[in-house]
């Protein structure tokens, strides 16, 4: 069998094995910290052109120009109008801050507000709220880019009390998407792995086998963020990507691991010596895992299909960690488990 012939020279040649899991390790982290930024973005566009997208198309032909990236800074209270000296003064004063960042950064010729244009349309019924809309320079990756020194003018704006500062926009909203989404990893690897390495202690008894389907679990993580990070400069992914290889990295890795260590563990409490408990569990359970990622990839292709950006990049990203996934269970595993023997 494959699997079982695979195992079993996993396992007489682990160090070769593990040294060449180094490497790919390391190159896969080198990509992954210089290029996955460039490869992610938080634009949400079809590949194909669909009535909207030729809209869109036909829009931006006329004006010689890219749709543009609009965002909004909103001044509200709930005591004062825009006529009372300290509410104008606010807003004149945000203006002037969004005014400094320059050109480079917005197109100064979209940024308005009411005192200084009187136009009513920036002023909401009962003058206690008003908006300064402008528009970003550059196209969608530019805004996304430079979103963050607009923010950080709102954010770091003092009004007197009583008077909120609030921003939205595409731009805006796609900076939330990304922290939000930085968020869920988070909170995964401060509890998700905790969780998993507490139920795995109870199910082998040890806390090095606890360990082992963790550990194949972020390798084949790291491997896959940098096949995404390369694919990225050809089709740029949407940034759920992370969260799709991170979610479904510790939900495939741990459970391969699992099949092939509790099998391992049971041919050799049978009483088979280490290299033929491993070859034995490659025949059985591993040959399930390859299976079962084979059919997972094949489930997942069908992500492909749909023109949207996000889909695409999802089913990339799980296809990707499914199969470093697979990869690692049936060559790095074997490999750890000679190298480790009875501490198993």
């Amino acid at each position: 069998m494959l699997t079982e012939s695979l195992a079993r020279f996993s396992a007489e040649n682990r160090w070769w094995v593990l040294g060449a899991w180094v490497v790919l390790l390391a190159v896969s982290i080198a990509i992954m910290s210089t290029l996955l930024a460039s490869a992610l973005t938080t634009q949400f566009v079809f590949t194909n052109t669909p009535e909207a997208q030729r809209g869109v198309d036909l829009i931006e032909e006329m004006r010689g120009l890219p749709i543009s990236t609009n965002e909004v800074v909103i001044v509200r209270s709930e005591t004062m109008t825009i006529d009372d000296p300290a509410f104008e003064q606010a807003v004149t004063d945000l203006t002037s801050r969004l005014q400094a960042l320059g050109p480079d950064i917005i197109r100064l010729e979209t940024l308005v507000d009411y005192p200084h244009t009187g136009l009513p349309f920036l002023l909401a019924e009962g003058r206690q709220t008003t908006i300064i809309p402008f528009t970003m320079a550059g196209d969608f990756d530019d805004a996304t880019s430079n979103i963050a020194d607009v923010v950080e003018v709102v954010e770091t704006a003092k009004p007197p009390a009583g008077i909120e500062v609030l921003i939205t926009g595409q731009a805006t909203v796609g900076k939330d998407f990304l922290e939000v989404g930085q968020e869920g990893i988070e909170k995964g690897e401060t509890f998700g792995v905790p969780i998993a390495l507490i139920i795995l202690a109870l199910v082998f008894g040890t806390l090095v086998a606890a360990m082992l389907p963790v550990i194949l679990a972020f390798a084949s993580i790291f491997v896959a963020l940098g096949a995404a990070a390369l694919i990225g400069q050809v089709f740029a992914l949407s940034f759920f990507v992370t969260n799709i290889i991170f979610m479904i990295g510790l939900a495939v890795g741990i459970d391969y691991s699992l099949f092939i260590v509790a099998r391992y563990r049971e041919e050799r409490a049978r009483g088979l010596e280490k290299i033929d408990a491993i070859a034995r569990a490659g025949g059985t359970a591993s040959r399930t895992v390859l299976f079962s990622g084979i059919t997972v990839v094949i489930a997942l292709f069908g992500m492909l299909l749909v023109p949207f950006n996000i889909f695409i990049g999802l089913g990339i990203g799980a296809i990707l960690v499914v199969l470093a996934s697979v990869l690692s269970a049936l060559t790095l595993l074997p490999a750890i488990l000679s190298i480790l023997g009875n501490g198993i």
